[in-house]
């Protein structure tokens, strides 16, 4: 499949997004287009805070804020990278001259079915905490009401034990963070470990090893 080739400037990215939503919708079966991707791409573009309503505030005289410009570059990363994802999915032998043209394929590159990382961070949360040990729960804030790893990703998980909490710029991370496949994740500490603090993060990875942004810390005491 080919590498699409996004436009840079602000208003062909919105004329790109309706242009290649609108075909994937009409062609999902021909593509093979999941249904869950498929959905995912419009809540980013439908949603109250999505594309459309977010581009509306931005072409607004009062409605270009600092917070709307800084929700408009998050959305291009989403929308783009969740494009990404749809095209890595397509056959090649699905893929006619007019897709090349409306999806802006660039001809000759193949990506061979790669597979992004999400930008988007997983949303840790603490599921059990006990004696010597915490269990986490990691949730896709893109698919809330789904507890799948997003399309070909794993999440990695880095650990820390602090004799306190301190800024995350101060955070002593683990050399060696761990891969979790499904989405529950568990950690065991020692007895001299106890009165301590764990903190953890995440990002998600693709098959490759690339990865995306990682989440902000957080902390659970050690007991």
């Amino acid at each position: 499949m080919a590498i699409a080739n996004f436009p840079e400037k602000l208003e062909e990215k919105n004329t790109y997004y309706i242009g290649a939503r609108s075909r994937i919708g009409l062609n999902m079966t021909r593509l093979g287009v999941t249904t869950d991707n498929k959905d995912l791409l419009d809540n980013l573009m439908d949603d109250a805070n999505g594309w459309i309503a977010v581009k509306t505030k931005h072409s607004s005289e009062d409605g270009n804020t600092t917070t709307v410009q800084k929700r408009l570059d998050e959305l291009v990363g989403l929308v783009e990278n969740q494009f990404k994802v749809i095209y890595a999915d397509i056959p090649a032998s699905s893929i006619n001259s007019e897709d090349k043209t409306v999806f802006r394929f660039n001809a000759g590159t193949s990506t061979h079915g790669h597979i992004v990382a999400q930008s988007v961070p997983g949303e840790l949360t603490v599921e059990e905490s006990h004696h010597l040990s915490h269990k986490l729960r990691i949730r896709n804030p893109l698919t809330p009401s789904s507890d799948a790893m997003p399309h070909g990703n794993s999440a990695r998980i880095w650990t820390a034990v602090m004799a306190k909490k301190v800024d995350a710029s101060q955070i002593t991370w683990s050399d060696n963070p761990k891969k979790a496949t499904t989405r529950f994740f568990s950690q065991s500490f020692t007895e001299t470990q106890v009165g301590m603090f764990a903190a953890y993060k995440t990002c998600y990875e693709n098959q490759t090893g690339e990865q995306g942004t990682p989440s902000e810390p957080i902390w659970m005491p050690i007991w």
